[in-house]
């Protein structure tokens, strides 16, 4: 079955520089006290570091992102 045109792969130090991107991001909304929004990073924050853990721990070579 092809692969939808959209799917991209992305690596272990990929993943870890969106964790980090997103970590300055909701900081910055936490101090402009935009809590919605900053829960909402930080929320995602937590999806891309249980990837990453399940990339280091070798449970996939790679992950898919849609």
């Amino acid at each position: 079955m092809p692969k939808h045109p959209l799917e991209q792969t992305a690596s272990a130090a990929e993943i870890q520089r969106s964790i980090q991107t997103l970590n300055r991001m909701a900081e910055s909304l936490w101090g402009d006290g935009r809590l919605a929004e900053a829960v909402a990073l930080i929320n995602a924050l937590d999806d891309l570091s249980g990837a990453l853990d399940k990339i280091s721990k070798g449970d996939s070579g790679e992950m898919t992102l849609h």
